[in-house]
């Protein structure tokens, strides 16, 4: 008969609810801010406002975790993330989730209004490791 020891239980316990992977493998913050919508569709607006996420590099087959939230009290905004190159749009999203690029490459992203009418509002994002 084997009698577990306290480690063992622990390390089991820590285990079976994950404690172990975000212990030792935490989330890594890629690029984090605010920018306005992509209601005018330029980075740079001719106000000198920032509409899109400056560019970051993402890696092949590495899960991203893409959240936003929208100011307003009837806003919805989709991301596209683009290739910073090419302006190509390499991923569209209409909610928060998850993405694993196909490759790596030099990537921002817009934040394109879909309620008619509205548009010129503050975007919050984060863009952060999967576990």
């Amino acid at each position: 008969m084997i009698i577990p020891s306290v480690q063992n239980i622990l390390a089991t316990g820590m285990a079976l609810t994950g404690l172990t992977s975000t212990m030792t493998k935490p989330h890594s913050v890629i690029t984090k801010g605010k920018v306005l919508d992509f209601a005018v569709e330029e980075c740079i607006d001719k106000d000198a406002n920032q509409r899109c996420t400056k560019p970051f590099l993402v890696s092949k087959d590495t899960c991203y975790q893409l959240e936003w939230k929208t100011d307003g009290t009837l806003t919805h905004t989709t991301a596209e993330v683009r290739d910073a190159g090419s302006d190509e749009i390499v991923y569209y999203r209409d909610t928060n989730g998850e993405w694993t690029p196909e490759k790596g490459e030099l990537v921002y992203i817009d934040f394109k209004p879909k309620v008619p009418a509205t548009g010129n509002s503050t975007v919050y994002y984060k863009v952060y490791t999967c576990e």
